[in-house]
């Protein structure tokens, strides 16, 4: 398989790949997620502008309304052709929930997806299933599991883990003393979903009660006092003889659990002397051994560094992300400025959303204050992920103004405009 000069899907998964960036809700995968389904079309809908040539996309069919797929055309966000997109049955829409949701996307990945050709964000553990994914879903299961770093990070690079609970129930009725200040951690989760940072016993008790029901193996770590907090995007390609190689580094927005907001890519970060000695570290060190494992794809590690200039992995993320699609825009030049990620929503009309939109985030517009990646719509509430996009990081108050003025609603940018 030849690499794609383009930094896409493409260039990691070889041709006739399906990617759904999807997550199976609670526990039908051993992984914890709280993403509601509103949310997971817009996630499931990133891979259509950077899947590539050769990869198709499974996404539902709220990205492929009408209105929606006009706009995203129109305003120069959209790459991908309607022959590569695998649509889900429009009855798995964002008024079904938990287990009734997880039957139909299993029922619908089995007679959808082609044998040996499904990549998905986190794995359903479905027998049926089993012949259709191009990863063995153990190998990813396993990668995406916290407790797991240790094997192919070196020990510098991690946080002490204190204790360990087989599940919620046993973290619950633990009567011994956890030293305070902590992390606590689902070993298998995203986006913050299963983590609790707790300063005080209040908030350890609430931790206890908020994964009392879990069965998922809960950790307690060291908590790191972070002066920056990272991440960074990296590829390995499925042809052996093509190098591992980082796709892009930014620096993550959470809130005060830990729970994944935005991000900002500032061009040139990667070239710091900082960030090319942790870069080292993890084509020479770490992405060998993930390869070793058998895995390719795309994926990323969460990492803080301290005051001391210290860094430490602290989540892995075997899978696309949150960031993934900004990362490939910029790394292949269709995003040319530095840029903060939000989600972000507008209650209105088609034609009061169609018109600030192409005024906000028309590709190439001299005036482009927005890059769109997703987009949907239900009863005239539009929710979007995108990027504010900015020459240096004292105008983003500025610019995060003039779009919330525009109605858009988003915490990130309302944040961001008093900063």
């Amino acid at each position: 398989m030849a690499t794609s000069k383009k930094f896409t899907l493409s260039r990691y998964f070889p041709e006739g790949t399906e990617y759904f960036y999807g997550y199976p809700a609670a526990e039908d995968s051993h992984f914890f997620n709280g993403v509601p389904p509103e949310i997971e079309e817009l996630v499931a809908a990133r891979p259509l502008v950077c899947a590539g040539p050769n990869v198709k996309t499974i996404c539902f069919e709220a990205s492929l309304e009408p209105f929606v797929w006009g706009l995203m055309k129109d305003l120069g966000s959209m790459k991908a052709k309607k022959e590569n997109i695998i649509v889900l049955p429009k009855e798995i829409n964002n008024t079904v929930t938990g287990a009734e949701r997880n039957r139909l996307l299993r029922t619908a990945l089995i007679e959808l997806s082609s044998p040996g050709s499904l990549v998905m964000a986190q794995p359903f553990l479905d027998n049926r299933l089993k012949e259709k994914f191009r990863i063995p879903s153990h190998r990813s299961i396993w990668l995406n599991d916290k407790r797991n770093l240790t094997y192919y990070v070196p020990p510098q690079y991690l946080a002490k883990t204190y204790d360990e609970f087989l599940d919620g129930r046993c973290f619950e009725e633990c009567l011994d003393q956890i030293a305070l200040p902590c992390v606590v951690k689902v070993s298998s989760s995203s986006s913050g979903d299963g983590v609790r940072i707790c300063h005080t016993k209040k908030q350890l008790e609430k931790a206890k009660d908020d994964f009392a029901s879990l069965e998922g193996i809960i950790l307690i770590s060291e908590l790191i006092k972070s002066v920056r907090n990272f991440g960074v995007q990296f590829g390995i390609p499925e042809d052996k003889d093509l190098p591992p190689e980082i796709i892009m580094w930014h620096e993550q927005l959470t809130n005060e659990n830990g729970v994944f907001m935005g991000g900002i890519i500032e061009l040139g970060i990667e070239k710091t002397p900082l960030i090319k000695s942790m870069e080292k570290v993890i084509l020479e060190k770490v992405l060998p051994e993930v390869r070793r494992r058998g895995w390719y794809g795309v994926g990323g590690f969460d990492v803080l560094m301290d005051k001391d200039e210290q860094f430490y992995i602290i989540d892995p993320n075997f899978r696309m992300t949150g960031m993934t699609v900004y990362d490939l825009l910029t790394r292949s030049g269709d995003i040319q400025k530095s840029s903060l990620s939000f989600m972000g929503t507008f209650e209105g009309s088609q034609k009061e959303f169609e018109k600030t939109m192409l005024a906000l985030a028309t590709v190439g517009n001299s005036k482009q204050k927005l890059h769109l990646t997703t987009l949907t719509e239900h009863k005239g509430l539009f929710r979007f992920n995108a990027a504010l996009l900015f020459d240096e990081q004292k105008d983003i108050p500025k610019l995060a103004q003039e779009v919330l003025k525009k109605k858009v609603q988003s915490s990130v940018l309302e944040n961001a405009s008093v900063a």
